[in-house]
């Protein structure tokens, strides 16, 4: 369940405005066609416990009770701005998964659900020399970076008698 909480000085200007700690791109596909979701950079609240703001003009209650019905089933994930940014400059990330996803989940859903959520297509995480490994330790996942080939691929390249990967021939 996403966290809210409700900006009152918009109260006045006829907005309905509240921050949640939904990830931005998660947002986006939960309140589509229903508000306008915008990321927070501000520190009331700060942007990397709340990194989205949802914004409508429109005060009805249904649009208000539906917008916070979705935010209330969506299930919310580390802040994907967070992650890529503590890979680059520490080359992982750890978080207490208790924190976002429910008690009884097992820990393959857990893995299988922050391996969803993860931005695959930052050549920071993803890329051919770079990947990340997720672990469980003691309810700490941690998102380890790692260089090089991947050790599924150096078995695959084995296993077609293939020497070294394929490139171009000219630069």
């Amino acid at each position: 369940m996403a966290r809210i909480i409700y900006d009152l000085a918009s109260k006045g200007k006829g907005l309905y405005h509240i921050y949640t700690d939904l990830d931005f791109w998660d947002a986006r596909g939960v309140l589509k066609g229903l508000a306008k979701v915008k990321r927070n950079f501000g520190n009331s609240p700060p942007g990397d416990q709340y990194p989205t703001q949802v914004v409508v003009e429109d005060m009805s209650q249904r649009v208000k009770g539906e917008i916070e019905k979705r935010l209330k089933r969506a299930i919310p994930s580390p802040p994907r701005h967070l992650i890529v940014q503590s890979i680059i400059f520490s080359g992982k990330f750890e978080f207490d998964w208790r924190q976002y996803y429910p008690e009884r989940w097992s820990k393959d859903r857990v893995l299988f659900f922050t391996r969803k959520r993860l931005p695959m297509n930052q050549p920071v995480i993803n890329s051919a020399y770079k990947w990340v490994e997720l672990a469980i330790n003691d309810n700490i996942v941690t998102i380890q970076q790692h260089q090089g080939a991947r050790p599924e691929e150096t078995q695959k390249r084995g296993k077609t008698g293939k020497d070294k990967a394929f490139g171009p021939t000219c630069f």
